[in-house]
């Protein structure tokens, strides 16, 4: 799985942002803000990740349980995934 191209992060005053471009504007009401962990994920999916290489690398970042990793990571899967901003 990877992210789409059409949002990118950006750190604005010590806040991680996903910031919507071109088109994708007007299908996102504002800005995302993501924590350090989400914006961990969010950098990962720059390129094509599995869902294991996700947790062992937010496991190992964090210094948390895979089960933890996990769960978190699907959380935040399942939100970008509603706002469509991972690739199929």
């Amino acid at each position: 799985m990877k992210h789409k191209t059409d949002c990118m992060m950006q750190n604005i005053a010590g806040e991680n942002l996903l910031v919507p471009l071109g088109a994708r504007v007007l299908d996102l009401n504002g800005l995302m803000t993501l924590n350090e962990t989400a914006a961990f994920i969010w950098a990962l999916l720059d390129q094509e990740r599995t869902l294991d290489e996700l947790i062992a690398a937010v496991a190992e970042r964090f210094e948390v349980p895979s089960a933890v990793a996990r769960a978190d990571i699907q959380t935040f899967l399942a939100e970008i995934t509603r706002l469509g901003l991972l690739e199929e």
